[in-house]
């Protein structure tokens, strides 16, 4: 346990003091020593403040070390990257079983090797015709043509 300075220590150091350096050499030797005390303050606090730098400087430290980590990982890329090898897997995992049931169709029919599918054909679409010049009429005789003799007629 530390002793602690109180009020009847300060008495009698003030008094050795007094007795020591003499009355009039007192007040400036309170002044040097209160200068000292200032500077010592003054000196710890600059200290404190150093390490404390030191402290915030190594925290950024590792504060930039981790932001290049996820610069360089980058797990919005990974994610990306995560979900086109699930929408891939899915895709092959679709067309596999188009292509089972694709053999179980052709296996129950009874033919030989699966087929690739036939595309569907598709309509053609009407093509808009440009309405070209008309044809002139042509007159219609006005007598009517002569009846053909019957060729069994003539055989009599």
């Amino acid at each position: 346990m530390a002793p602690g300075i109180g009020m009847p220590e300060m008495l009698v150091v003030l008094v050795l003091a007094l007795v020591v350096v003499g009355p009039q050499q007192l007040p400036v030797l309170m002044r040097r020593i209160g200068r000292m005390l200032a500077q010592a303050r003054g000196m710890a606090r600059e200290f404190q403040a150093s390490f404390d730098e030191l402290g915030r400087e190594s925290e950024l430290s590792d504060l930039r070390k981790e932001i290049e980590a996820l610069k360089r990982g980058n797990p919005i890329e990974e994610i990306s990257g995560e979900l086109d090898k699930a929408a891939l897997e899915a895709q092959n995992d679709k067309i596999r079983q188009l292509k089972m049931a694709s053999a179980n169709r052709i296996g129950d029919s009874g033919f030989g090797a699966p087929q690739p599918p036939r595309p569907v054909a598709e309509k053609p679409a009407p093509s808009k015709s440009v309405p070209s010049k008309p044809e002139p009429e042509k007159p219609e005789s006005s007598s009517p043509e002569p009846p053909r003799p019957d060729a069994s007629r003539d055989t009599e």
